[in-house]
C-alpha cells in the first residue's frame, strides 16, 4: 500500500534507460518526461563516471558534514541573485510533501 503505481490499469515495468528514453521488459521505448533526469538523460557517461568516482570515496547523503556540500553551495550561490542564498540539498522533490498521509 505504500507503493503507488502511476499506471495502475496497465502498469509499465521499466528495465533500462539511455538518454531521454526508458525501455520496458518487451523493449518498447518511452520518452522519460517525469523522472528527474531530463536535464542530462539516463546513463550520461559524464554523470556515470562522476558517480562511480564519488562512490569509490564516499557514498552518503547530506546529513553528515562534508566540505564538498559547502563548496558546492558557494559556487551555486555565485550564479544566483543574492536573495537566493540558502540551499537544501535533497535527493528528490517527491516524497512526504506529495504523498498521502498513511500510505
Amino acid at each position: 500500500s505504500s507503493c503507488r503505481l502511476f499506471f495502475p490499469e496497465d502498469p509499465v515495468k521499466i528495465v533500462r534507460a539511455q538518454g531521454q528514453y526508458m525501455y520496458d521488459e518487451q523493449g518498447a521505448e518511452y520518452i522519460d518526461c517525469i523522472n528527474n533526469v531530463a536535464h542530462v538523460g539516463h546513463c550520461h557517461p559524464v554523470v556515470v563516471r562522476a558517480a562511480h568516482e564519488q562512490n569509490q570515496v564516499l557514498n552518503t547523503n547530506s546529513r553528515y558534514l562534508h566540505d564538498n556540500i559547502v563548496d558546492y553551495a558557494q559556487r551555486l550561490s555565485e550564479t544566483l541573485p543574492e536573495p537566493l542564498c540558502v540551499f537544501y540539498f535533497l535527493n528528490s522533490g517527491w516524497g512526504s510533501s506529495n504523498s498521502k498521509k498513511g500510505t
